[in-house]
């Protein structure tokens, strides 16, 4: 007990403190750190044993969603995450023995089945910068060409000011202060882009000021029926703007850029996310071989 408040220890107290401080975007997050609070929030973190996270995890397996649907592998190892945040933070705040071992340490993750990855072919990128051009936003293509170029979140975009948009440098870049993996991030940007941001900007407009607002000063604009109604007019089937993300990190494959390279260009803490890209690196990776091998 320090200064008359006591030291949080058990999951429910760290749970409410790791709340309290962290910026959370999914909206499904909380949800999930609840149903771990609701099993085992009395008991202390430290004694949390891997029978109780096995316990749990079984649970999650055998019982059906809200939806009456058994839960896939894929959606308890994001129930699964939500905890070992939580975790994580206690460690750095040092809420947990030096030493402790983590309960989750060897319980196995289910396999993740990340499907086929839609993204955008430079012929759809073109219609889609043509059709954003027909919106009313007029900031709707700069908003589509960084997202493509930077493959940063809809989220992070939006939380832009123009004073983390560097342009007079060797190397523009956008600087995000805090990502939805809770780190600062640089991400270079096209010539392009360095001319369409120097267009776009106001003489009045201030270091603080957001960039991607409509017809409300400072507040970020909600563009996604704008972006809807380019798709229907680009004839873009299954795009959403996630998809912008996806197109960046598979451009980068397709162009032979290694995994760690795309997890770094992502922001993603771990390659299990990355993956999803790898059938794509094949061509690019045999030019390279091609060019380094051949002839030798």
């Amino acid at each position: 007990m320090q200064n008359g408040f006591k030291t949080p220890e058990t999951v429910a107290e760290i749970a409410a403190v790791f709340l309290s401080l962290t910026p959370v975007r999914d909206r499904m997050y909380k949800p999930r750190l609840q149903y771990w609070v609701d099993r085992l929030g009395a008991t202390p973190l430290a004694d949390l044993t891997p029978e109780d996270v096995d316990r749990v995890l079984a649970e999650l397996e055998t019982t059906p969603s809200n939806s009456g649907k058994p839960r896939s592998g894929p959606t308890i190892n994001r129930y699964r995450m939500a905890m070992q945040s939580m975790i994580r933070f206690a460690r750095q705040k040092r809420l947990l023995p030096r030493g402790w071992t983590s309960p989750f340490a060897d319980i196995p993750q289910h396999e993740e089945h990340p499907g086929k990855v839609r993204f955008l072919s430079a012929e759809e990128e073109q219609r889609l910068m043509e059709a954003a051009r027909l919106q009313t936003w007029v900031l709707l293509p700069l908003i589509i060409r960084l997202a493509i170029v930077t493959g940063l979140r809809r989220g992070a975009l939006l939380g832009l000011r123009w004073g983390d948009v560097v342009l007079d440098t060797d190397a523009p870049h956008v600087r995000v202060e805090r990502t939805k993996n809770g780190d600062a991030h640089v991400s270079p940007i096209t010539p392009d882009l360095v001319a369409e941001f120097r267009r776009m900007r106001r003489v009045r407009t201030m270091e603080d000021d957001l960039i991607f607002v409509g017809n409300r000063e400072n507040v970020p604009h909600d563009f996604r029926h704008s972006f809807t109604e380019a798709c229907k007019l680009a004839g873009l089937e299954g795009v959403t703007f996630h998809t912008l993300r996806h197109t960046s990190c598979s451009r980068l494959a397709q162009a032979g850029v290694d995994i760690l390279a795309i997890a770094e260009h992502a922001g993603h803490r771990t390659l299990a996310m990355t993956r999803r890209y790898s059938h794509l690196c094949i061509k690019g990776r045999a030019k390279t071989i091609n060019n380094v091998f051949a002839g030798a």
